[in-house]
């Protein structure tokens, strides 16, 4: 949620930082605004349009005559959450000698009781948020003790919660001062300028290296006779983006583009893998080969999309490794007590590594003395930092808020784990898991062959579009896609739709199918196919549309208006990878059907910083 865009130095321009905020419109706003300061003084402007207020940022920029000559400049995108979206509530804010200027990200969770302070000692605010009282805690710090770095450091330590902060001084504007807290903030050099922002796509052709501010550690970037000096000294990031996986190419969307993508992801997730030896490796793993073979119970815990990926993961870890496992929706995890110990492996999903809730989750589960593992799609994110193992899904940035290929990517990369520690426990001969690695690999070829009947799919979507209430269903890995159908729909349309095991219908559901239902059931061929199918006839019984997600024509088991989505046939518990294609596509051309944007929905952000 949010984005941070800044910039020092000789090449400094206003261009680069919308250009920046523009690459992190994913991540969900409301507003913008940026303050620029160049040899004549400094700017602030605010715009609160929704989702085209970086266009009015552009376009106001535009309209300079002549451009200034910027020192530095920081620009921000909102997300609200204290007070409505305004150009009042918009950041930077400033100070009341209005020489500090602030963006942040996060929440500022003692916010009333710092800003009730500092209306005693006299401060005047100007907006609702929260991140207000943050400027004006830094000038009350400056009035008592003149220096800029000490009063932005103390200033700090007074915020309670999650959050990225960066301070520009304007009576020296050479220098950023840049601290976070469980919120991501990287710092971008090249030559003679600094970046810094939310996220690593922002900085792409700009940057030359990378670095992440460290943790509740106040980082100083100072440009001075054209030399970068970062305070304290910077772990180098490994980016291996380019700026074209950032660009939406020849296609629509972003959206249309990641699903497009998403055999490469799967395919790179799956890349190096197997070592010499035929045995399964992991990227950064701290703990030791005994240590897992003693694990007892490994628990899931995700968001939204992750959660799911983590759901499919449960059938595979059960089936291959004979373990337990559950599922937590990260929010929820701290909250029950849950019971762990040094047999339990608590894995995190999230495609940034930086979602709050699970980061969270680890943090409770690492204190309670159990092993951690990441999935994640960011390297060097805080969670991957903070987990005593880390897994990389290779999927290349995703620009989209609503996931499509990082799902896929998760899935592969917590198949690769399910079989790593069958072959580590023995529960699998090494055969076995041979066998299914390469099954595995077989599988973006799969969602290859899915993709190319995406005109089919468009045309069975076009065929739904008078609907405004969807089912999905389906039973054992096909439940887990059925969620995630249901999710897409929802997220980009606004469409009502659920996600349920199929038999659970007749515990409640089914008393809302009728003639103006959907309903979209996962059937691939496996040991349940008959049982699902049989649900299919209840529900057409009630007078609802029928479409089917099989791997072959189900001969008298269709009506003649009910309509089907054909996917290949790949190992059952694989098959969600290819099962979710057509129902990505399904949101995605109701979506555009619409007129709606299928990039940014509504409300939403692609990463979600706060609890």
């Amino acid at each position: 949620m949010c984005g941070i865009v800044g910039i020092v130095g000789s090449g400094a321009t206003a261009a680069a930082v919308v250009e920046g905020l523009r690459r992190l419109e994913y991540r969900g706003y409301d507003s913008a605004g940026m303050v620029l300061a160049s040899s004549s003084g400094f700017e602030v402007r605010r715009v609160a349009r929704d989702t085209s207020s970086i266009a009015a940022l552009s376009e106001w920029l535009e309209g300079q005559n002549p451009p200034r000559q910027l020192v530095a400049a920081i620009g921000h995108t909102r997300w609200a959450t204290h007070g409505r979206p305004s150009e009042m509530n918009a950041h930077p804010h400033l100070d009341c000698s209005g020489h500090f200027a602030v963006v942040h990200n996060g929440i500022v969770e003692n916010y009333k009781e710092l800003k009730d302070e500092l209306i005693a000692l006299g401060h005047e605010f100007a907006s609702e948020t929260d991140t207000e009282v943050i400027v004006h805690l830094v000038e009350e710090r400056f009035r008592l003790n003149g220096d800029a770095e000490a009063s932005v450091q103390e200033a700090f330590s007074r915020l309670m919660g999650s959050m990225a902060v960066v301070v520009l001084d304007l009576r020296e504007p050479n220098t950023l001062y840049m601290m976070r807290r469980m919120a991501p903030l990287v710092v971008g050099v090249d030559d003679s300028t600094l970046f810094v922002a939310s996220d690593v796509p922002a900085l792409l052709d700009s940057a030359s290296s990378y670095f992440m501010v460290p943790e509740d550690t106040l980082t100083v970037g100072k440009v001075r006779s054209n030399i970068v000096t970062l305070s304290p000294e910077l772990d180098e990031l490994r980016v291996e983006w380019d700026v074209s996986r950032v660009e939406v190419g020849g296609f629509s969307d972003f959206m249309s583009k990641e699903i497009d993508e998403q055999p490469r992801s799967l395919r790179d997730t799956l890349a190096g893998r197997v070592d010499q030896e035929g045995r399964i490796s992991l990227d950064e793993l701290n703990i030791t080969q005994e240590e897992l073979k003693t694990i007892q119970k490994v628990v899931i815990v995700g968001c939204g999309t992750s959660l799911h990926a983590g759901m499919v993961a449960r059938y595979a870890l059960e089936h291959f490794v004979r373990v337990p496992v559950e599922i937590d929706v990260s929010s929820e995890f701290r909250y029950r007590d849950p019971v762990l110990s040094p047999t339990t492996l608590v894995v995190g999903v999230s495609q940034s590594g930086e979602t709050l809730d699970t980061m969270v989750a680890l943090s409770e589960a690492k204190a309670s003395g159990a092993k951690t593992l990441v999935v994640s799609n960011v390297v060097g994110s805080s969670m991957a930092r903070m987990a005593d193992a880390v897994l990389y899904t290779r999927a290349g940035p995703e620009i989209s808020v609503a996931s499509t290929k990082t799902f896929i990517a998760q899935i592969g990369a917590l198949e690769i784990l399910a079989l790593y520690l069958a072959d580590l426990k023995r529960t699998l001969y090494p055969s076995e898991v041979n066998e299914l690695i390469g099954r595995l690999n077989a599988v973006p070829e799969a969602i290859s062959v899915a993709l190319s009947q995406i005109k089919e799919y468009e045309r069975v979507a076009q065929r739904l579009l008078g609907y405004d209430r969807f089912y999905f269903i389906g039973r054992n890995v096909g439940y887990p896609v059925a969620l995630e159908g249901a999710l897409k729909l929802k997220e980009i349309t606004y469409t009502p739709s659920e996600g349920y095991p199929a038999g659970e219908l007749k515990h409640g559901p089914i008393a809302m199918i009728d003639e103006q239902a959907v309903v979209v059931a996962i059937a691939p061929k496996g040991a349940l196919y008959e049982k699902v199918l049989a649900n299919v006839e209840e529900v057409r019984a009630r007078g609802a549309k029928v479409v089917l997600v099989v791997n072959e024509m189900p001969a008298g088991h269709m009506a003649s208006d009910d309509d089907v989505f054909l996917v290949p046939q790949v190992h059952q518990l694989f098959s969600p990878m290819v099962d979710v294609v057509p129902l990505q596509v399904l949101a995605h051309y109701t979506s555009v059907a619409r007129g709606l944007d299928p990039d940014r929905p509504r409300n939403l952000a692609k990463t979600v910083t706060v609890e």
